[in-house]
């Protein structure tokens, strides 16, 4: 199952694959990698080894992939149970009606923080609606103003508060520890895969083992690399002084 940013896949959203930059920005780097996967019989292994840090790499992101399947075979059933996919966060407002957010897909941080800027804009809207009040009344301007900031404040407060049960209401269940866990998983295995990216082969028989692993495990069956990691990725075949200038060279045009 392949991994992503959003998570989506793993909380049984319709999968979206990690971004296919390689695959269409990089597609000159896809067929390299290609030539480099064929075993290279003209050059004996013993004669070529595979450094340990590489073979590292690739197991901790073995490791790091089979965590974060077990953190979605964990997730997955408490989410199925304890989210039904018709579950919201309903937030009522004081100006009228309320506000509401789906809590089957996302992070109890992103409810909050889009309600929060759902609510924002609602009251900005009714703001707006006093400008031709404040020209004729001024001062019944002014007391509707702050009616409305106090009325927003309330409502904010109120969100607060709902988050703050749902997050006791998930943990109680360990669905919060259990969506808590997979991110972490997620995290570590992309941190991971980054890593096997960012080494430096010196040998072409390390290039071939490199290129074989990123075929499996980058090309969409298990997930595709993100713009950070083919950042990585091509800058591995430069030298080091390469990235030193270029982050010099960045640095000097933001000053």
């Amino acid at each position: 199952m392949p991994n992503t940013t959003v998570r989506a896949a793993a909380e049984g959203m319709p999968t979206l694959n990690r971004r296919t930059a390689l695959a269409v920005t990089s597609a000159g780097l896809i067929s390299a990698i290609t030539v480099l996967s064929t075993p290279a019989k003209a050059v004996p292994a013993e004669t070529a080894p595979v450094s340990t840090e590489l073979l590292r790499l690739i197991e901790a992101k073995h490791a790091a992939y089979a965590r974060f399947e077990e953190a979605i075979e964990r997730a997955t059933p408490l989410e199925e149970k304890y989210l039904p996919k018709t579950a919201e966060l309903y937030v009522p407002l004081s100006i009228g009606g309320g506000q509401s957010h789906s809590l089957r897909y996302s992070e109890l941080e992103r409810v909050e923080d889009d309600l929060r800027g759902d609510i924002k804009r609602r009251y900005r809207e009714q703001a707006s609606k006093l400008v031709a009040l404040h020209k004729v009344a001024p001062d019944l301007g002014k007391q509707s103003a702050a009616a409305l900031r106090k009325a927003e404040q309330a409502d904010l407060r109120t969100l607060k508060r709902l988050v703050t049960q749902e997050r006791a209401r998930r943990s109680a269940v360990g669905l919060e520890q259990a969506i808590n866990e997979r991110n972490e998983a997620s995290d570590a295995e992309r941190s991971a895969l980054n890593a096997v990216c960012d080494y430096r082969c010196t040998t072409m028989e390390e290039c071939r083992v490199k290129a074989t692993f990123l075929l499996e495990f980058a090309t969409g069956r298990y997930g595709d690399l993100q713009p950070e990691d083919v950042d990585a990725l091509l800058w591995s075949f430069l030298p080091v002084e390469a990235l030193e200038s270029a982050v010099k060279a960045s640095e000097g045009g933001a000053a």
